[in-house]
């Protein structure tokens, strides 16, 4: 690479990277602290995507939400289903695809810890003003719709 050195733009390019990165490790150690004696963060993604869906999620599609594989979820579920927060459906129409579900365990749990996480979120970015959480929001979706751009430019 000391034949070819970044230019002036492509080195902030480069620092953003590292800062977003920053930003978003030193968000997530407080985020789980503030988790820990409740679920793990994966366990409460999970959770969350399936509070949003009372008539479940596929695999397929909790790991589309997540951003994660499908296998990946296979023990985040299992652990949720022994809590007795999670359960597995097959679909009488088609006995190939299995929905997970909240149980009522489950979303009683919902409803304690995302409030309490939602206000941990606030908490965290309560020292920003308005305006530059409105202008860091803007700036992040303009990046977020870029990137999604380019991800499915790429799989074509």
């Amino acid at each position: 690479m000391a034949d070819n050195p970044l230019t002036p733009s492509e080195r902030a390019r480069v620092g953003l990277w590292l800062r977003l990165a920053r930003c978003y490790n030193l968000a997530m150690r407080d985020l789980r602290a503030g988790l820990r004696e409740e679920c793990t963060m994966p366990q409460f993604d999970v959770l969350a995507q399936l509070e949003r869906s009372p008539e479940g999620l596929t695999f397929s599609a909790l790991s589309e939400k997540l951003l994660v594989t499908a296998g990946n979820l296979t023990g985040i579920v299992d652990r949720l289903e022994k809590q007795g927060l999670a359960r597995r459906e097959t679909n009488p129409a088609d006995r190939r695809q299995t929905f997970i579900k909240l149980t009522d365990k489950g979303r009683e749990y919902c409803d304690k810890i995302i409030p309490q996480h939602t206000h941990d979120i606030a908490k965290l970015f309560g020292g920003l003003s308005d305006n530059a959480v409105q202008n860091l929001r803007a700036d992040l979706e303009q990046l977020s719709t870029m990137l999604s751009k380019q991800v499915e430019h790429a799989e074509t």
